[in-house]
């Protein structure tokens, strides 16, 4: 083979040295400890933390990490295996039953990420050929998952359903039900599902529903079961995630009766992976006697919520979403980037969101609330982002 013109690293080198004249070079802070709560700490240094999805502050509850650590001291703390080769075992057998009961399903599966469970879905889901409708906006492991498959995807603009309406009346006849992927609460924006609407299209088109409820589950919803839980049926597969509102790790897939077996036989991301350990199992078992009990901090994240979109608005700062997710356009790379660290210069963190994760050039800087923020720190945040933005 003829020696190559150009080292791998230099290509990488190439493209690093690109995405930084763009505004795109990712930086991401090291905290001292990550999941301490709305303050974390740097180089000893406290800063008012933003960045994290615990919404109901379960992950640096006390009580929660004493209950977990019994869990992981109980039980085995890997699989050691896939779930075919004989890392199926019966507490994740008894979790995954108790899980898929508390929402409303047939059958769970559990995954390492939600990354991992889109794909999984992509990969079981989706036919040569088949309409697959799929919001522009949706998370990037949704978005991989379908260029896996041989799909005729078209995608509607973000949260608009008529545009996705006129998308299926004109799509022609198909061999495969159609399939619609969408999240219900938009994990940049905060945009939420049109639950009510998507059930009326779903009844009239007849297509198969896949939502993403990573961002929803636990802090959303009757009991926390999300968004899609208020209006119970819309939903045929829903994927959640136990390391946002949760308090643990991994995700799991809301399945109809016999899914299962499909995911097991005709998902690689199922077939080929390390089955979910039995201590996290029985940490699941705990989980779902919590959650109910937890309307209180439910509560306060709305709250919270309403509190720091109000004041921002106040202030003069626009702002999207309604939840618990605060996005605030900034504009261009440069303006977002410039943004994100004037305020990590004074002490508070948030997600500067550029391209790839947002559409280039409509960056957005990111605020995920918790019940543990206190209105004194969304005060503060406030104001200081109206001393700074110009």
């Amino acid at each position: 083979m003829a020696d190559a013109k150009r080292t791998l690293r230099e290509c990488l080198d190439e493209r690093l040295k690109e995405g930084r004249a763009r505004g795109l070079e990712r930086r991401p802070p090291l905290l001292d400890m990550a999941g301490e709560g709305p303050v974390v700490h740097m180089g000893g240094r406290a800063f008012l933390n933003f960045t994290l999805n615990d919404g109901l502050g379960l992950a640096s509850s006390a009580e929660w990490r004493a209950e977990v650590g019994e869990c992981f001291a109980a039980f085995p703390p890997s699989a050691s295996a896939s779930r075919l080769a004989g890392g199926r075992s019966r507490i994740t057998e008894e979790a995954e039953q108790a899980a898929a009961a508390y929402f409303g399903f047939d059958e769970c599966l559990f995954l390492p990420s939600g990354y991992q469970g889109n794909l999984a879905c992509a990969m079981a889901l989706i036919h040569a050929g088949q309409p697959v409708f799929v919001d522009r906006r949706v998370h990037a492991s949704i978005a991989r998952g379908i260029l896996l498959g041989k799909a005729d995807v078209r995608t509607y603009a973000h949260a608009d359903y008529g545009h996705l309406e006129r998308r299926l009346a004109s799509a022609p006849p198909a061999a495969v039900q159609p399939l619609v992927m969408t999240e219900s609460l938009f994990s940049m924006d905060g945009t939420e599902l049109d639950v009510s609407r998507m059930a009326e299209l779903r009844s009239k088109y007849g297509f198969f529903l896949m939502v993403d409820e990573a961002h929803a589950v636990g802090a959303l919803g009757p009991g926390g079961r999300g968004l899609c839980a208020g209006v119970p049926g819309t939903a045929d597969i829903v994927l959640g995630t136990f390391g946002k509102s949760l308090g643990l790790f991994g995700s799991f897939l809301l399945l109809p009766k016999g899914f299962a077996a499909f995911f097991e036989s005709l998902s690689s991301a199922v077939m080929h992976s390390t089955a979910m350990p039995p201590a996290h199992a029985a940490a699941v078992l705990k989980l779902l006697e919590r959650l109910p009990l937890l309307e209180g901090e439910r509560a306060r994240l709305r709250d919270n919520a309403v509190f720091f979109r109000a004041r921002l608005s106040e202030l003069g700062i626009p702002t999207r979403g309604t939840a618990h997710i605060v996005a605030v356009p900034t504009g261009g790379e440069a303006r977002t980037t410039h943004l994100g660290e004037q305020l990590a210069e004074r002490g508070v963190l948030a997600l500067a969101a550029r391209y790839p994760t947002v559409p280039y050039g409509d960056g957005l800087l990111r605020f995920g609330l918790t019940a543990l923020h206190t209105h004194g720190m969304l005060e503060r945040t406030a104001r200081l982002l109206a001393d700074l933005w110009g």
